[in-house]
């Protein structure tokens, strides 16, 4: 199976590289040859829709830039993958100029199409039997909405180019991926999606239903919560100035931000374990200056801001210290030792927290 991968994504630090890496990953463990070209570092002007390359030239455009070399690959090629970031519902500028350049390999005259609307006839027709086409969107909306109408776009595109739609990736909320104390068995679960996509592309250029679906699981439990930890991100990249333009150093302090922390630990609530529990839990983060209450009311929990007049448990440390604990990198007892954590109150309640919030596993 020979597999052109062409890579619209300008940024190479961001989630669009790493999940096609996956799906790279997946493709070089089968047989196909892989050709992998960064359309970012090409050099493709825009169409003039001047019709040299149907009556002049035929087959050949205008433009002498590195197309020209781009349309032997397809030809050659018998899968196509298009990956790209989600930009404004649709495809980057890169990958748009690249469909439209693909005119040279239509010519004049009608016909109909595997949807059953109309397309151009094909130039090579020869070469062009049972090629398919697979896509890969990402974007940081959540849900699958936003990516519709680019999926729609594409295979419109593959139906005007006679091409089998082989499959759509699709991964919502991509900027979660980095944050493995969310959703660790889901986290895994995508990342095998990308890779065995790109083991079913190498394979047969198709993906089956589980592997497209698998790749989209949702990561947040709502919007409401999605909406807050965005916010929490950007607020943290806009403090950072210079430094908020690389994603490593913005996701070190989102990791660490006490208001996903305990948002995290308050979502984990077991209800049985808590069932005859009334408590407020009252944490102090002195270094930024922020307060939280957890109310646990007999099965129910809650997570509020500020501090209680009378908590059952105050729990007193930096941030640091507290994501360190809840990531289990810092040791409970060391903490406790060094009096970076400072217990007030029924520490008894303390000793049980993992008993109430267990750990996500989902």
């Amino acid at each position: 199976m020979n597999v052109l991968l062409l890579r619209a994504n300008p940024r190479k630090t961001g989630q669009t590289q790493q999940l096609i890496d996956w799906f790279v990953q997946g493709v070089r463990e089968t047989d196909a040859r892989l050709v992998e070209v960064d359309l970012t570092t090409r050099s493709l002007l825009p169409c003039l829709g001047c019709y040299h390359c149907w009556l002049t030239t035929p087959g050949q455009c205008v433009h002498g830039d590195d197309m020209g070399e781009l349309l032997e690959r397809i030809l050659e090629a018998e899968v196509l993958v298009c990956a790209s970031p989600l930009y404004h519902f649709s495809m980057s500028s890169y990958l748009k100029v690249f469909f439209e350049r693909t005119f040279p390999l239509l010519k004049q005259g009608l016909t109909g199409s595997g949807l059953g609307f109309t397309r151009n006839n094909l130039r090579y027709p020869d070469r062009w039997e049972g090629k398919k086409l697979v896509t890969l969107l990402t974007g940081a909306l959540r849900g699958l909405e936003p990516y519709r109408p680019a999926n729609e776009t594409f295979r419109l595109i593959a139906d005007s180019l006679d091409l089998e739609l082989g499959g759509q990736l699709s991964r919502p909320e991509s900027y979660l991926i980095d944050y493995p104390f969310s959703k660790p068995k889901t986290l895994k679960r995508i990342r095998a999606a990308f890779r065995q996509a790109g083991r079913e592309t190498g394979q047969t250029g198709r993906l089956s239903p589980e592997t497209q679906a698998d790749a989209a699981l949702p990561l947040s439990s709502d919007d409401e919560r999605f909406r807050a930890y965005s916010n929490i991100y950007w607020a943290q990249a806009e403090e950072l100035g210079e430094h908020g333009l690389v994603p490593a150093e913005v996701q070190a302090r989102v990791a660490g931000d006490v208001r996903i922390l305990l948002r995290e630990m308050v979502q984990s609530f077991d209800a049985r374990a808590g069932t005859r529990l009334r408590a407020v839990l009252q944490f102090d983060f002195p270094d930024c200056d922020r307060h939280f209450r957890v109310r646990i009311d007999r099965g129910e929990c809650r997570l509020e801001e500020g501090r209680a007049d009378q908590p059952d448990l105050r729990i007193e440390c930096t941030a640091e210290v507290w994501a360190g604990i809840f990531t289990r990198q810092i040791a409970v007892r060391e903490a406790l030792r060094n009096r970076q954590l400072v217990l007030d109150g029924d520490k008894s309640l303390f000793t049980r927290l993992d008993r109430y919030f267990p750990p996500p596993s989902a």
